[in-house]
């Protein structure tokens, strides 16, 4: 154990354990002369990790320990993580073994219709995992600055990847973020499945936000978020596509110069009781490729959320979203070039779809160890049948209802075990729905 100190302190000087300063034969403590101690965290660093961390469903719990000035805590760096081994089954399908999917019950990427031989899986996962770093400079200060970075698989192969890479300061925040537009608190009750409800809004954006304070109660936030749109590139194609297809499209990708715009305001009365009106903006730059003009179609999305806590116990979540052209903030959406579509009536012009994303959800802690949570949600899209009939079938996408139920239990700081049942089901325009069920257990480490 005291290598292991010595090593740090050579990174961090005058690094001390449990008020024992590190000591070598060349007498290196007398040289390092900082306060430092690697320590626990308590509540009150704590509550400064909290300001600035990810507060969605996944992720990563304050570390357990610190390196921190003890004395007025202006330093706070940790490293946590989190693995987590997952066992189960599918039964109506195997979505574990589609593209995308894997471990992440991604509604979208059911078959349909299940193929005959494929409509089951067993499965062990050992591969989603995640691990955050985070420095507070200047805590408790009207300067405090945090930084916080994180990476992880995605629970379909090994590699790892940058999933938050982000800077705070005096409310600002400038990086790669969870975008403004989702609500981290009220968009669902905590499940085992790493994705989440099919309504969910939620996307990662490289994204520049603002925060306010509270104002008894009132908070309001706004931000520019980098535009990402699947729509093939800009360029039309839509259900006459082949018609025209060797002669009139276009590969080009067309830049885009007004960024995508969130904001929200919202009222509290405690942690979980409160509310929020969100909006957001969009601007999609394209080509008209039977007039050659280039033009411009806007996109909105409005949504209300929140959460109700009626006694200690029990904690209600909210969340309906609704818009046109914001398929990329919408879980079982993004990735589909359902945005702006190209406009029946009038082929070569590109207009927003409607679209909406429902989520309820419900959690009950009869013990602080022990939790039940329920969720139900429902993403949508309107108006697209043409041209989601013209896609491949991967593709044609009109509506998924996702359903979650689980049980959390806490055996101590470290581990916590949970079991829950999947149920998904998606619609198509044009050849039906199909359905998946999955039951599954998880052995969750932090630390």
């Amino acid at each position: 154990m005291k290598k292991t100190i010595l090593a740090l302190s050579l990174l961090i000087p005058g690094l001390t354990y449990a008020n024992e300063t590190v000591e070598s034969k060349d007498s290196l403590s007398n040289k390092l002369s900082s306060h430092l101690q690697l320590m626990k965290t308590t509540p009150e660093i704590a509550k400064i990790l909290n300001e600035t961390r990810p507060h969605d469903p996944k992720a990563i719990p304050v570390p357990k320990y610190v390196v921190a000035n003890p004395n007025n805590q202006n330093f706070i760096l940790t490293v946590g993580g989190q693995l987590n081994m997952i066992v189960g089954g599918d039964f109506g399908n195997n979505l574990y073994k589609q593209s995308g999917a894997g471990i992440s019950f991604t509604t979208n990427a059911i078959p349909v219709p299940p193929v005959a031989g494929k409509k089951g899986d067993f499965f062990i996962n050992a591969i989603n995992g995640y691990a955050d770093l985070q420095l507070v400079g200047f805590a408790n200060t009207k300067n405090q600055v945090s930084g916080y970075f994180k990476i992880g698989t995605n629970g379909i192969n090994t590699n790892i990847v940058l999933q938050r890479a982000y800077v705070s300061w005096r409310g600002i925040t400038a990086g790669m973020k969870l975008t403004l537009f989702q609500d981290d608190y009220a968009c669902q009750p905590p499940t085992i499945d790493p994705e989440g409800p099919s309504g969910e809004v939620s996307a990662l954006a490289y994204e520049v936000a603002y925060t306010s304070k509270s104002y008894n109660g009132f908070r309001f936030a706004a931000a520019l978020s980098m535009p990402t749109y699947y729509n093939s590139l800009g360029y039309y194609r839509g259900v006459d596509y082949p018609e025209f297809r060797n002669d009139k499209v276009s590969t080009m990708d067309y830049d885009q110069f007004i960024p995508d715009i969130p904001l929200w305001v919202e009222y509290s009365w405690s942690q979980w009781n409160r509310i929020r009106l969100s909006g957001i903006f969009r601007s999609f730059r394209y080509k008209d490729l039977r007039t050659g003009s280039h033009n411009v179609s806007e996109g909105w999305g409005a949504m209300l959320s929140g959460n109700i806590q009626p006694s200690k116990q029990w904690i209600l979540y909210y969340q309906f979203a609704y818009g046109k052209g914001i398929a990329n903030y919408i879980q079982d959406l993004a990735g589909h070039p359902y945005s702006f579509i190209p406009k029946d009536d009038d082929p070569g012009k590109i207009v927003p779809a409607p679209m909406m994303g429902l989520n309820f959800g419900v959690s009950y802690n009869p013990t602080s160890r022990l939790q039940f949570n329920v969720v139900g949600s429902e993403a949508r899209m309107w108006n697209v049948r043409n041209y989601a009939n013209a896609q491949d079938e991967s593709l044609n996408y009109k509506y998924a209802v996702y359903i979650a139920a689980n049980c959390f239990y806490n055996l101590n700081s470290f581990l916590q075990v949970g079991v829950e049942y999947l149920y998904g089901y998606r619609r198509t325009w044009n050849i039906g729905g199909a359905c998946d069920n999955r039951v599954q257990a998880q052995l969750s480490f932090s630390f």
